[in-house]
Protein backbone atom coordinates (compact mmCIF):
# COMPACT_ATOMS: atom_id res chain seq x y z
CA UNK A 1 0.00 0.00 0.00
CA UNK A 2 1.25 3.57 -0.78
CA UNK A 3 2.02 5.63 2.20
CA UNK A 4 0.40 8.79 -0.25
CA UNK A 5 -3.00 6.58 -0.37
CA UNK A 6 -3.51 6.09 3.28
CA UNK A 7 -1.85 9.93 4.11
CA UNK A 8 -4.83 10.84 1.67
CA UNK A 9 -7.20 8.78 3.74
CA UNK A 10 -5.88 9.53 6.90
CA UNK A 11 -6.42 13.89 6.16
CA UNK A 12 -10.45 12.68 4.51
CA UNK A 13 -11.29 11.09 7.82
CA UNK A 14 -10.24 13.96 9.85
CA UNK A 15 -11.24 16.41 7.23
CA UNK A 16 -14.64 14.52 8.04
CA UNK A 17 -14.88 14.81 11.63
CA UNK A 18 -13.88 18.07 11.38
CA UNK A 19 -11.02 18.11 12.98
CA UNK A 20 -7.61 20.57 12.55
CA UNK A 21 -3.84 18.79 12.49
CA UNK A 22 -3.41 20.61 15.73
CA UNK A 23 -6.93 19.56 17.49
CA UNK A 24 -6.04 15.63 16.30
CA UNK A 25 -2.49 15.77 17.63
CA UNK A 26 -3.74 16.78 20.98
CA UNK A 27 -6.15 14.15 21.00
CA UNK A 28 -3.18 11.51 19.83
CA UNK A 29 -0.55 13.72 22.03
CA UNK A 30 1.54 13.96 19.49
CA UNK A 31 2.97 17.24 17.37
CA UNK A 32 1.14 18.88 14.15
CA UNK A 33 3.99 17.99 12.13
CA UNK A 34 3.74 14.18 12.83
CA UNK A 35 -0.04 14.30 11.74
CA UNK A 36 1.23 16.38 8.56
CA UNK A 37 3.76 13.67 7.50
CA UNK A 38 1.25 11.12 8.02
CA UNK A 39 -1.18 12.83 6.15
CA UNK A 40 1.48 14.12 3.15
CA UNK A 41 3.12 10.21 3.08
CA UNK A 42 6.39 10.95 4.57
CA UNK A 43 5.67 8.82 7.68
CA UNK A 44 3.15 6.09 8.47
CA UNK A 45 1.50 5.83 11.88
CA UNK A 46 2.43 2.64 13.50
CA UNK A 47 -0.60 -0.16 14.41
CA UNK A 48 -1.25 1.37 17.47
CA UNK A 49 -2.00 4.98 16.55
CA UNK A 50 -3.81 3.53 13.85
CA UNK A 51 -5.98 1.49 16.22
CA UNK A 52 -6.68 4.91 18.15
CA UNK A 53 -7.35 6.57 14.90
CA UNK A 54 -10.02 3.75 13.86
CA UNK A 55 -11.90 4.62 17.76
CA UNK A 56 -11.71 7.69 16.97
CA UNK A 57 -13.36 8.50 13.95
CA UNK A 58 -15.62 5.21 15.01
CA UNK A 59 -14.71 3.10 11.88
CA UNK A 60 -13.14 -0.25 11.27
CA UNK A 61 -9.09 -0.15 11.24
CA UNK A 62 -9.33 -1.92 7.60
CA UNK A 63 -11.00 1.48 6.67
CA UNK A 64 -8.27 3.69 7.61
CA UNK A 65 -5.97 0.85 5.71
CA UNK A 66 -8.03 -0.03 2.76
CA UNK A 67 -10.13 2.41 0.37
CA UNK A 68 -12.90 0.41 0.66
CA UNK A 69 -15.18 2.13 2.64
CA UNK A 70 -16.33 5.50 0.72
CA UNK A 71 -19.66 5.77 2.10
CA UNK A 72 -18.57 5.44 5.83
CA UNK A 73 -15.78 8.24 5.06
CA UNK A 74 -19.01 10.72 4.04
CA UNK A 75 -21.06 10.46 6.82
CA UNK A 76 -19.45 12.27 9.95
CA UNK A 77 -19.72 10.16 12.81
CA UNK A 78 -22.16 11.16 15.99
CA UNK A 79 -20.15 11.16 19.33
CA UNK A 80 -21.40 8.71 21.82
CA UNK A 81 -21.64 11.40 24.30
CA UNK A 82 -24.50 13.57 22.06
CA UNK A 83 -26.35 10.40 22.03
CA UNK A 84 -26.06 10.17 25.72
CA UNK A 85 -27.03 13.58 26.38
CA UNK A 86 -29.89 13.53 23.87
CA UNK A 87 -31.39 10.82 25.40
CA UNK A 88 -31.01 11.83 28.93
CA UNK A 89 -32.41 15.38 28.04
CA UNK A 90 -35.36 13.43 26.46
CA UNK A 91 -36.30 11.28 29.30
CA UNK A 92 -35.82 13.99 31.92
CA UNK A 93 -37.97 16.42 29.23
CA UNK A 94 -40.72 13.92 29.84
CA UNK A 95 -40.67 13.03 33.54
CA UNK A 96 -40.62 16.77 34.09
CA UNK A 97 -44.00 17.03 32.23
CA UNK A 98 -45.86 14.31 33.21
CA UNK A 99 -45.17 13.45 36.75
CA UNK A 100 -46.92 15.71 39.14
CA UNK A 101 -44.52 17.35 42.45
CA UNK A 102 -43.81 19.84 44.08
CA UNK A 103 -42.89 22.89 42.53
CA UNK A 104 -38.91 22.79 44.60
CA UNK A 105 -38.72 19.24 42.64
CA UNK A 106 -39.62 20.66 39.02
CA UNK A 107 -37.60 23.23 39.33
CA UNK A 108 -34.95 21.29 40.38
CA UNK A 109 -35.73 18.88 36.94
CA UNK A 110 -35.56 22.21 35.16
CA UNK A 111 -32.18 22.94 36.31
CA UNK A 112 -31.06 19.78 35.54
CA UNK A 113 -32.71 19.81 32.04
CA UNK A 114 -30.87 23.55 31.48
CA UNK A 115 -27.64 21.88 32.75
CA UNK A 116 -28.17 19.08 29.79
CA UNK A 117 -28.74 21.74 27.32
CA UNK A 118 -25.63 23.26 28.53
CA UNK A 119 -23.38 20.41 28.31
CA UNK A 120 -25.08 19.90 24.54
CA UNK A 121 -24.07 23.12 23.70
CA UNK A 122 -20.23 22.54 24.89
CA UNK A 123 -20.59 19.46 23.10
CA UNK A 124 -21.56 21.73 19.70
CA UNK A 125 -19.14 23.76 20.23
CA UNK A 126 -15.86 21.56 21.06
CA UNK A 127 -16.82 19.63 17.96
CA UNK A 128 -15.96 23.38 15.69
CA UNK A 129 -13.17 24.39 17.83
CA UNK A 130 -11.72 21.44 19.86
CA UNK A 131 -9.53 22.03 22.53
CA UNK A 132 -8.85 21.20 26.33
CA UNK A 133 -11.29 23.73 28.06
CA UNK A 134 -14.51 22.24 25.80
CA UNK A 135 -13.20 18.89 27.10
CA UNK A 136 -12.66 19.84 31.09
CA UNK A 137 -15.98 21.66 31.00
CA UNK A 138 -17.72 18.99 29.13
CA UNK A 139 -16.47 16.22 31.86
CA UNK A 140 -16.56 18.45 34.53
CA UNK A 141 -20.26 19.16 33.48
CA UNK A 142 -20.93 15.25 33.35
CA UNK A 143 -19.42 14.49 36.74
CA UNK A 144 -21.64 17.39 38.15
CA UNK A 145 -24.65 16.64 36.71
CA UNK A 146 -24.07 13.09 37.87
CA UNK A 147 -23.31 13.54 41.50
CA UNK A 148 -26.56 16.18 41.76
CA UNK A 149 -29.07 14.13 39.71
CA UNK A 150 -28.16 10.86 41.73
CA UNK A 151 -27.52 12.65 45.07
CA UNK A 152 -30.82 14.85 44.72
CA UNK A 153 -32.59 11.11 43.69
CA UNK A 154 -31.21 9.62 46.45
CA UNK A 155 -31.70 11.52 49.53
CA UNK A 156 -35.39 12.46 47.76
CA UNK A 157 -34.36 15.94 47.47
CA UNK A 158 -37.58 18.22 47.54
CA UNK A 159 -39.94 15.45 48.30
CA UNK A 160 -39.89 14.58 44.62
CA UNK A 161 -42.18 11.49 44.36
CA UNK A 162 -41.17 8.15 43.62
CA UNK A 163 -41.11 8.84 39.48
CA UNK A 164 -38.73 12.13 39.88
CA UNK A 165 -36.59 10.42 42.00
CA UNK A 166 -36.24 7.13 40.01
CA UNK A 167 -35.57 9.36 36.85
CA UNK A 168 -32.81 11.01 38.75
CA UNK A 169 -30.59 7.84 40.41
CA UNK A 170 -31.02 6.55 36.99
CA UNK A 171 -29.49 9.69 34.84
CA UNK A 172 -27.11 10.19 37.57
CA UNK A 173 -26.21 6.54 37.61
CA UNK A 174 -25.36 6.17 33.52
CA UNK A 175 -23.74 9.29 33.81
CA UNK A 176 -21.18 7.86 36.07
CA UNK A 177 -21.53 4.72 34.30
CA UNK A 178 -20.28 6.50 30.93
CA UNK A 179 -17.33 8.59 33.16
CA UNK A 180 -16.36 5.32 34.67
CA UNK A 181 -16.09 3.96 30.90
CA UNK A 182 -14.45 7.23 29.35
CA UNK A 183 -12.01 6.65 31.88
CA UNK A 184 -11.30 3.24 31.47
CA UNK A 185 -10.70 3.62 27.06
CA UNK A 186 -8.63 6.64 28.60
CA UNK A 187 -6.35 4.80 30.68
CA UNK A 188 -6.20 1.55 28.16
CA UNK A 189 -5.44 3.72 25.27
CA UNK A 190 -2.08 5.16 27.28
CA UNK A 191 -1.24 1.92 27.87
CA UNK A 192 -1.04 0.15 24.96
CA UNK A 193 0.48 3.98 23.59
CA UNK A 194 3.87 3.07 26.13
Amino acid sequence: MASTELGARLKKFRQTQQLTQTALADQLHVSRQTVSSWETGRNQPDIATITQLATLYAVPVDNLLQDTATASVTKPVVHPNASLLVVLFGVLLVERVTQFSTFPALYWMDFLILLLIGLMLNLGIARHYPNTWTKRIHWIGLTVFAALSLGSGSINAFNMGFGLMTTCQFSGLVVIIALVRKCWQSRSTKVTQR
